[in-house]
């Protein structure tokens, strides 16, 4: 994509958030999804349309406390199966679950869009769903909480609910943190916003993108998010997209705070060296405060990743 496409694209997500119009993408070729995962541009999908729990995580490459995990028959309104993936986490017992696996052989630009529930009486999650990348490319997740990366080894965007705050944001670690490389380093946040909340009890469709660098000494990386297929503006601009040049703001320490009247957002480094790229996607629940035997539930489904935007179902 170029220089000129993207913004472009910016500049017509700008009108679509200002008409409120969720922009049509790859789902809208496709009813109810049905057919989406023999696209060319779509990388991988999870329904998790399968006869047992264990056709379902025989698809992902490495899975923690599958015991947590149960197939469900509450899925969204639109979609065209009739399981969604549960996760029940109880206070005390663990900390949560995973599903990760690779995306070979990797990319420069991708889209992920999934599908969420969150029972009302959930507890306050730490960490939620990440896409990202790790040179060399591994069967399993990482970690590297507090680590700032190196640039040419990892970086990762989750898309968190920020806990007892209950708000959508990015949750960000790359060679270009703002933090000190010899202290500490925890991920960055971009949105901050409390009206961007996150509803319990309902299906929230949410997509992320992320793309990378090019060239490798340059800043012009972006991530973007929508929710239920609609970006995100505040103070009339859009804050939701985040590339060379936009939006304006400030940092404040770890945190970057949309404002019209701040200085243009310098875009993402994301890496250092052409053989790190978008490479794994990790569906994580992280819940570390729930009080003992506290029961919160999670529903995951219609899980697309794509070279190009998808949108919410059809």
């Amino acid at each position: 994509m170029t220089v000129g496409t993207s913004v472009a694209l910016l500049l017509f997500a700008v009108a679509q958030a200002a008409a409120g119009t969720p922009p049509v993408g790859l789902a809208g070729k496709y009813s109810r999804d049905l057919g989406i995962e023999k696209d060319p541009n779509v990388v991988f999908a999870e329904n998790f349309e399968a006869q047992s729990l264990e056709d379902v995580t025989a698809r992902w490459e490495s899975v923690t406390n599958a015991q947590m995990m149960s197939l469900s028959a509450d899925v969204p309104q639109a979609s065209s199966g009739s399981r969604s993936l549960l996760m029940t986490h109880v206070g005390g017992r663990s900390t949560g679950g995973h599903l990760y696996r690779r995306l070979p052989p990797g990319y420069d630009q991708l889209y992920l869009r999934f599908y969420v529930k969150f029972d009302p009486n959930c507890y306050p999650i730490h960490h939620f769903v990440h896409l990202g990348g790790y040179n060399p490319p591994t069967p399993w997740p990482q970690g590297g909480a507090g680590i700032r990366p190196s640039g040419d080894e990892r970086f990762t965007t989750g898309v968190e609910p920020y806990g007892k705050a209950w708000r959508w944001d990015f949750y960000s670690y790359w060679m270009g943190m703002r933090s000190s490389p010899d202290e500490k380093s925890w991920g960055h946040d971009f949105v901050n916003d409390p009206a961007l909340r996150v509803e319990r009890g309902r299906w929230i469709c949410v997509e992320l993108m992320m793309k990378m660098n090019d060239p490798v000494g340059a800043s012009n990386g972006e991530q973007a998010l929508w929710v239920d297929g609609r970006p995100w503006t505040k103070d009339g601009q859009l804050v939701s997209h985040l590339g060379p040049g936009f939006p304006r703001g400030r940092w404040v320490w770890d945190s970057f705070w949309p404002d019209p009247q701040g200085e243009p957002f310098e875009g993402f480094r994301w890496r250092s060296a052409e053989s790190l790229n978008l490479n794994f996607l990790w569906l994580l629940l992280y819940i570390t405060e729930s009080p003992p035997d506290y029961i919160s539930k999670i529903w995951f489904d219609d899980i697309v990743v794509a070279r190009e935007y998808i949108g919410p179902l059809r």
